[in-house]
């Protein structure tokens, strides 16, 4: 073996001749996210250009995977050996993969170095056991879509948007139309769009679970009290004409709201996009959810997004580390620019000056980042069950969420039994 002999202050040091070079040996990435459309991939596609040129010994390749595929095919990857190196996951579901050692703890790596420069509440979406297991790169927020001409239409001020319960129902009362016994046009229903009964229930400041997110309290008095609310919507328009309707709704320009059927309606604010694209004339506003007393706090909307992990798979943990930070700062500052979504990294969102960006960025202090229960991750099955139980099959609230309790208590016990072995 070629070998050399330094001596370093006294010393006899052998290195070996082959380790230098593979300390600067080129290092391929394997990158993976759900960003297959046109809109997405020329910005994905720009960052890791920028990246590639600055790093010539770590060059990322990027492999678009469908959003419903994504988190399986990553989990299978991990047992295989063969799992990405750097993946974009479900911002409410990392604490899931970190509790079954799927991926890399990133305190040793250095996040903690970069934590102050991200949002706290995004930030503690990644974090368990007092480690970090991923970097928040994007979220979102719910905010209300009104109909402007219908609101003149029926003599309601476009610049006076609902800002409480009580508001929805007598602004829905006055967008309402009927073609005789048939609803033509539904002023409003707490069902339609993005915002689910989850929504709703973290709007009137309550939830399914504890404090912890980890014992299930699914049929608490609040809860009771907002789905008995969405029933009386659907009482109002009938649960056969609401099914019939919400079946009605279809894709791009012909959804719930851009065909005029529901003028408003609670979605995510990146619906914006889709607007600009599939409705560019048409009137509208949008602004925060409306609460139950027309106030705003902190749990008012709620939002999604996506962390930033390395699977423990991966055999270059250092240089996946290295492109996760790159990706979560500064690329972060480019895909807010062109893609209008909110980044986790606080200063991100200063180089998009668009108004309605600004404005959905002013609204996440209203918006509560959730994260999927540790030990019952299929909760909603229950819920939903539930809701359609209440809304289609006219089953009281109170038992049909005694019900859910009943199952997603199962759900805990068993997670926590499994979790102990």
């Amino acid at each position: 073996m070629n070998r050399k002999v330094l001596v370093v202050t006294g010393m006899l040091v052998v290195l070996n001749a082959l380790t230098a070079p593979a300390l600067a040996q080129k290092v391929t990435l394997k990158f993976s996210a759900h960003w297959l459309s046109e809109q997405r991939r020329p910005t994905i596609t720009k960052i890791l250009e920028t990246w590639n040129q600055r790093n010539p010994n770590i060059q990322v390749e990027y492999t678009g995977v469908p959003f419903d595929q994504i988190i399986t095919k990553t989990i299978a990857g991990v047992a295989a050996g063969n799992a990405p190196d750097v993946v974009v996951l479900d911002i409410r579901t990392t604490k899931q993969r970190a509790a079954k050692n799927q991926i890399l703890d990133l305190t040793s790596l250095g996040a903690n170095t970069i934590k102050s420069g991200f949002y706290p509440n995004l930030w503690s979406t990644a974090t368990y056991n007092g480690k970090q297991y991923g970097l928040p790169f994007v979220t979102d927020t719910r905010v209300l879509f009104y109909n402007k001409a219908a609101f003149k239409e029926v003599g309601l001020n476009p610049n006076k948007p609902p800002t409480s319960w009580d508001d929805l129902w007598t602004y829905a009362q006055k967008l309402d139309k009927k073609d005789g016994t048939r609803w033509t046009r539904i002023g409003f229903h707490p069902n339609f769009g993005d915002f689910g009964y989850a929504g709703w229930l973290t709007n009137a400041g309550d939830s399914f679970f504890d404090k912890n997110n980890e014992e299930a309290r699914a049929n608490n008095a609040n809860a009771v009290k907002v789905l008995a609310w969405m029933k009386k919507w659907t009482d109002k328009y009938g649960a056969n004409n609401y099914a019939a309707f919400k079946a009605s709704f279809g894709g791009g320009a012909q959804d719930e709201f851009m065909s005029g059927k529901v003028p408003m309606v609670v979605k995510n604010g990146n619906y914006l996009t889709t607007l600009r694209v599939n409705a560019p004339n048409l009137q509208y506003g949008f602004v925060a959810v409306p609460t139950e007393d027309g106030k705003q706090d902190g749990t008012s909307s709620w939002g999604g997004g996506f962390n930033v992990e390395i699977p423990r798979s991966t055999k270059f943990p250092k240089q996946a580390f290295a492109f996760a930070k790159y990706l979560t700062t500064e690329g972060a500052k480019v895909w807010a620019a062109e893609q209008n979504d909110l980044p986790g990294y606080q200063v991100a969102r200063l180089g998009n000056k668009n108004p309605n960006f600004i404005k959905l960025a002013n609204n996440l202090k209203y918006t509560y980042v959730d994260t999927v229960p540790l030990y019952a991750p299929s909760y909603e099955t229950a819920i939903n069950k539930a809701v359609d139980d209440v809304l289609l099959r006219d089953k009281d609230p109170k038992p049909a969420l005694d019900e859910a309790q009943t199952s997603i208590a199962k759900q805990v016990a068993d997670g926590k039994r499994d979790a102990a072995r």
